[in-house]
């Protein structure tokens, strides 16, 4: 069995915030835990489309589960407006920001895991 160096890899990326119609319907819900990553952003990052992936900004981490999208700024992501966007930066002035991503291991991180960070 080959290990990926890109498990290895943290990247910091250009993360936009976007309404949930612009990334055209292809999460099935506004908590899906997804992140839209440029195709060449990915492949620089080592990042594959179905990969889990950690992201960390301000202090607070989340896995998402990596899609490919050309919509996607070239240096990074899209994340739906929802719980994991207002998560990572702190329910506040969140349209853009600075993340660092890298693969991860295991399963996104759900909507009640937020909801429990959140409590404390």
């Amino acid at each position: 069995m080959m290990m990926r160096f890109s498990k290895f890899l943290k990247v910091e990326a250009d993360i936009v915030v976007a309404r949930h119609a612009l990334v055209m319907d292809e999460t099935k819900s506004k908590a899906e835990p997804v992140i839209f990553l440029h195709p060449e952003f990915a492949k620089r990052s080592g990042v594959k489309e179905g990969d889990v992936v950690e992201v960390e900004a301000n202090g607070r981490t989340v896995k998402l589960r990596a899609k490919l999208s050309e919509n996607a700024p070239e240096n990074g992501g899209i994340m739906p407006n929802g719980i994991f966007a207002s998560y990572l930066t702190g329910f506040d002035g969140f349209k853009r920001f600075k993340a660092n991503i890298e693969v991860a291991e295991g399963e996104p991180t759900s909507f009640e895991e937020i909801l429990e960070k959140i409590k404390g």
